[in-house]
């Protein structure tokens, strides 16, 4: 690979989500695949943009794919000579502070959430842990399942108390 292009790999915003949502799943020990109508959903991109930079990293050799129910799906190269190194760049550099802001603004029922500033600590890593409190009624399924997409590999605390049992004597 000495002729590689660094220059075709990172410019634009649309291919650093895909490869940001495909390295941290990869990096959790998940070697998931995704399908380019659900990562356009889930990465507020539209589905051309996304088709374009999924045939992109897979021109160079940084994603793989295969049929699955007659859709073509996409998932990590394993032998992609700078997976490590992107891994390295990927997990130092995300925030999940604005996924936390979006998923806690939109719930109704919240009274109060308290998030340790561990959260946006770059240099943390995966070894940090976030404490979360919060008093709400909550359906702890939906909230794991945040948790689980946002944080990775990072470990996460978190109490939940009633209205009713915060004000308790």
């Amino acid at each position: 690979m000495k002729n590689f292009d660094l220059s075709k790999l990172i410019w634009s915003k649309c291919r650093v989500k895909i490869l940001e949502k495909f390295i941290l799943e990869f990096d959790a020990g998940n070697n998931e695949w995704f399908h380019m109508r659900w990562l356009a959903r889930d990465l507020d991109e539209q589905i051309n943009s996304i088709k374009r930079e999924l045939d992109n990293l897979e021109e160079l050799w940084v994603l793989k794919s295969r049929e699955d129910n007659k859709k073509k799906v996409f998932f990590i190269n394993k032998n992609f000579f700078l997976l490590e190194e992107f891994k390295w760049l990927f997990t130092k550099t995300y925030n999940p502070f604005e996924s936390v802001k979006k998923y806690f603004k939109a719930q109704d029922s919240l009274d109060f959430v308290l998030v340790n500033d561990s959260i946006a600590d770059k240099n943390a890593g995966t070894n940090c842990i976030v404490d979360i409190f919060l008093i709400w009624e909550i359906d702890k399924i939906d909230f794991n399942n945040f948790l689980a997409k946002t944080f990775f590999n990072r470990k996460i605390k978190y109490a939940i108390i009633t209205v009713d049992d915060f004000y308790k004597d």
